[in-house]
């Protein structure tokens, strides 16, 4: 029944949910470029719940299952054909929720939090070359002192994330009555680490991924019916530059973005859609 309910919501809230709120509330601007958002394949059935992407080799990608699976990566196409799986028997899979990337390493996210009562939150570094593990971010938030916290302060869950220049950024998904966006960064050395809270910002959709341009000029937050971009200035993350909404309606219970170009990104939701944006500079 709950799970019922829960779908209920994810479709109300993608279909008819704009950015008016996000725009009077969080500062957020109509795009001055045009878009387009178009499904361009599947995901292989056998891949459970895609909940984050990277860049695999050979212009492949890399996603991974949700909470409740094995710990596992899959190889597939840009197109959605499962190519190949690394079991990480190593591993446990929590609540794995987002991948990030560095050259020589992924990151995999194991800190879903819908309770907000975890204190075992983590990311392993995993090598790309032999795939093993280099080692855990263990950490929590310098902000949280209660497991779980009062119901109007349910800001504590994570789902997105990305690597830049030595660091980790990452996006908590609210659940709170005030929905917001609050950026934290980890050092992206295994370790155990206070998650530093850097900003915060009032947004309406429930925070699920989150992706850097390859240019590290923009990136992406993505939510449930909406896509959240933010323009990088003096090469700072922050939530205080210039940012834009798209509602993308169509998309579902959308849960992995990445660029695979610099106007580029793909999505895919938790019932294996694949999602292309394509962002169109005037």
């Amino acid at each position: 029944m709950l799970i019922k309910l829960f779908t209920l919501y994810i479709y109300l809230q993608t279909s008819l949910c704009g950015c008016t709120s996000d725009r009077r509330n969080g500062g957020f601007e109509k795009p001055d470029f045009k878009y387009k958002l178009e499904r361009i394949g599947r995901v292989d059935e056998r891949v459970q719940e895609s909940s984050g992407l990277a860049h695999g080799p050979d212009s492949t990608l890399w996603t991974h299952p949700d909470s409740g699976n094995p710990a596992i990566l899959y190889n597939i196409a840009r197109t959605g054909e499962l190519l190949d799986s690394i079991p990480l028997p190593q591993l446990q899979n929590t609540d794995w929720e987002d991948l990030a990337e560095d050259e020589e390493h992924l990151y995999i996210g194991d800190f879903g939090n819908n309770a907000n009562q975890r204190k075992d939150l983590r990311i392993y570094k995993i090598r790309r070359e032999g795939y093993t593990l280099a080692g855990s971010i263990n950490f929590s938030f310098e902000d949280q002192d209660a497991f779980p916290p009062a119901e109007d302060d349910f800001h504590f869950d994570l789902e997105a994330f990305f690597y830049y220049e030595d660091s980790l950024y990452l996006f908590t998904k609210s659940r709170g009555k005030h929905k917001k966006l609050k950026l934290y960064t980890l050092p992206a050395t295994p370790g155990t680490y206070k998650a530093t809270m850097q900003e915060q910002l009032p947004v309406q959709a429930m925070t699920t991924a989150a992706a850097l341009s390859p240019a590290g000029d923009q990136f992406a937050i993505l939510g449930y019916g909406k896509l959240y971009l933010f323009e990088v200035q003096n090469r700072s993350i922050n939530l205080s530059g210039k940012h834009y909404c798209i509602p993308i309606a169509r998309t579902g219970q959308a849960e992995a973005i990445l660029y695979t170009s610099q106007h580029e990104l793909l999505l895919t939701n938790e019932a294996g859609k694949l999602f292309k944006v394509r962002l169109i500079p005037r």
